[in-house]
């Protein structure tokens, strides 16, 4: 089981994006839901600050 998390482009965990226990088998479709449906969201909030969904990303630990 892996706990993944969506990371801003400034290193910070978005909120609400910790995911844990995720099993191997649904590892793909959770990276996906995050970086497409997720950090697009969170970027259009951010986007006077010029954030930009292609600079997210998704860190397992």
């Amino acid at each position: 089981m892996t706990t993944l998390r969506l990371i801003d482009p400034n290193g910070y965990t978005v909120p609400g994006t910790v995911n844990s226990r995720v099993p191997a088998a649904n590892e793909a479709k959770v990276r996906a839901h995050l970086l497409t449906d997720v950090a697009p969201a969170h970027a259009a909030e951010h986007a006077y600050a010029g954030y930009d969904p292609r600079d997210y990303r998704v860190q397992a630990a």
